[in-house]
């Protein structure tokens, strides 16, 4: 969140990816890091543990979001 904290200030589009179960501390940051509001990507959780196959359906659950909020 940081990352994309400082990119936003700087005019560049970002987008974070968050597993559901760490949704609000990443609305809680946005908010601390002078994001109020901020929106970003949620998908399933975990990651760490996902096969290959697993990881690909995540990106498809991840890219529709992606595209949305770095266009609108």
């Amino acid at each position: 969140m940081q990352d994309a904290a400082a990119l936003e200030h700087k005019g560049i589009p970002s987008v974070v990816l968050v597993t559901k179960p760490f949704n609000s501390q990443a609305k809680a940051m946005a908010n601390l890091l002078g994001l109020p509001g901020y929106k970003y990507a949620v998908i399933g959780h975990p990651m760490g543990s996902l096969t290959d196959a697993q990881v690909l359906d995540r990106s498809k659950e991840a890219i529709d979001q992606v595209e949305k909020l770095l266009t609108s």
